[in-house]
């Protein structure tokens, strides 16, 4: 397997357990070059960055499509509002990217639908709803708590805090946080592959989503740099086709809006936030979540990418994060954070440039306003968009595997992954019900494994074990 090893990517957050970390080879620039085939600097043929453009775009709307598709679910949403949603949240990560290309950490890094803001959605909903509250009542919390959000991570990276407890985040509580985030959405991935429906498996649906998976990860790690480049793009076209010969049906694309060729996000859809002391405790620790999806994805990017990233990049990254989840709040959209995963389709293709991820970004916002593309993209079967990007996922849990792996597996260290694994993993498979007794931001953060499993690994390596006691 080509997971990179990170080398120094973390070794100046490693201050508080550095005695167990182990050094490890740096990765040299001439394996990195053989590694990708096109480098952050690089100005692919104007053809090939269009092609490597759509591929980008591809990526990112398959990643993020099914969070508002599943959310309109959840919320009972008429089919005109679902698509509204998915509207709203393309144009918002389309947006997000752009910001950070270009003014943020300035690498290819997607700004994307943050899980953790996912569950939330999910979880508010099941214990507001049984208490009372009307579903619109709690998007209009919901809408509450992106925004204090946003505006507190603005707060925060400005007044340089991300940056002075960056050090809390080492190797062992990154990799952690990787392989949580792989394993929050790995039920929802491999379900979607295999077009479970109603408790049944759909064998057709299944044996055409292994055959994309087998296709991409063989062209991947195998196909010459051109097939790698494209094996994504390959990847969706042939599953598409092969989706539409076996005569599978539909796809889950959301209805339509009648009369509409634009479609413009309205301020406060869902309307006035509601403000709520729950949501705001939730959305405080969702903040310390979304700052280890930070480092997590620079981490992965920096050991991908082969470089240093520009100087300032916690601080800029952090900033255009508040901005693009302050604008979730106020475009009823779904928060954001850069996605650790973005790494692993670099790898996965070869392809770090960041002149077709600016131009993948643009895309992804015209789709989101221009109807017509939003209908087209979401007319990809839903389980060849999750077999595609399953393929990115096990590159992500990869990376994390490899930060594991640059500390000492010693007890204490072994202990720590353990208890993490074990309780926030656990936690994913408890039925939501069973905290309905407990007030509502226990509910919101215990019902959440990702949440508990980086508040847990946090507390162990830095209070519990901490190194030197």
């Amino acid at each position: 397997m080509s997971i990179l090893t990170l080398g120094k990517v973390i070794s100046s957050v490693s201050v508080s357990g550095a005695g167990d970390a182990k050094s490890t080879p740096e990765v040299t620039e001439m394996e990195k070059e053989q590694e990708l085939h096109y480098r952050l600097e690089d100005r692919p043929s104007p053809t090939e960055t269009v092609l490597l453009a759509l591929q980008w775009a591809l990526f990112m709307y398959s990643i993020n499509l099914i969070y508002p598709l599943v959310i309109g679910d959840i919320f009972q949403f008429p089919p005109a509002e679902t698509t509204a949603l998915v509207q709203r949240s393309t144009f918002l990560v389309g947006l997000g990217s752009l910001l950070q290309v270009m003014w943020g950490h300035r690498v290819p890094i997607t700004e994307g639908v943050a899980a953790v803001w996912f569950s939330i959605f999910i979880l508010s909903y099941q214990a507001g709803v049984p208490a009372g509250q009307s579903p619109g009542a709690v998007l209009q919390s919901m809408e509450f708590g992106l925004i204090f959000a946003g505006v507190l991570m603005i707060l925060l990276s400005l007044g340089g805090v991300l940056n002075a407890i960056q050090r809390l985040f080492t190797p062992l509580v990154i990799g952690m946080a990787l392989i949580l985030i792989a394993l929050q959405v790995s039920g929802t991935f491999v379900q979607g592959m295999v077009g479970y429906e109603n408790g049944q498996v759909r064998g057709l649906v299944a044996l055409c989503s292994i055959l994309v998976v087998a296709l991409v990860t063989f062209l991947s790690y195998r196909g010459n740099a051109y097939l790698k480049n494209f094996s994504a793009l390959i990847g969706l076209l042939v599953g598409w086709g092969l989706y539409s010969l076996l005569g599978l049906g539909g796809t889950q694309a959301a209805g339509t809006v009648p009369d509409r060729l634009i479609y413009l996000p309205q301020l406060l859809a869902w309307g006035a936030p509601r403000v709520s002391a729950a949501v705001a405790v939730t959305a405080l620790i969702c903040c310390l979540v979304l700052v280890a999806n930070h480092l997590a994805s620079y981490a992965a990017a920096r050991s991908v990418l082969g470089q240093e990233l520009p100087a300032g990049t916690i601080k800029k990254g952090g900033v255009c994060n508040g901005i693009s989840n302050l604008l979730s709040g106020l475009l009823a959209g779904i928060g954001t954070v850069p996605i650790a995963n973005a790494a692993g389709f670099v790898e996965m293709t070869g392809v770090g440039a960041r002149l077709p991820f600016l131009l993948a970004a643009v895309i992804l916002m015209l789709v989101g306003l221009i109807w017509p593309l939003g209908q087209f993209f979401t007319s990809i079967p839903a389980p060849v968009v999750y077999a595609v990007s399953f393929v990115a996922f096990t590159r992500m849990v990869g990376i994390g595997f490899t930060n594991l792996l640059r500390v000492r597996l010693n007890q204490r260290n072994l202990i720590i992954i353990g208890l993490t694994l074990c309780i926030s993993v656990g936690l994913m498979f408890v039925p939501p019900a069973a905290y309905a007794g407990l007030p509502v931001v226990f509910q919101l953060v215990c019902g959440n494994g990702l949440l508990m499993g980086i508040v847990l690994v946090l507390l162990l390596e830095h209070l519990v074990f901490r190194a030197g006691r």
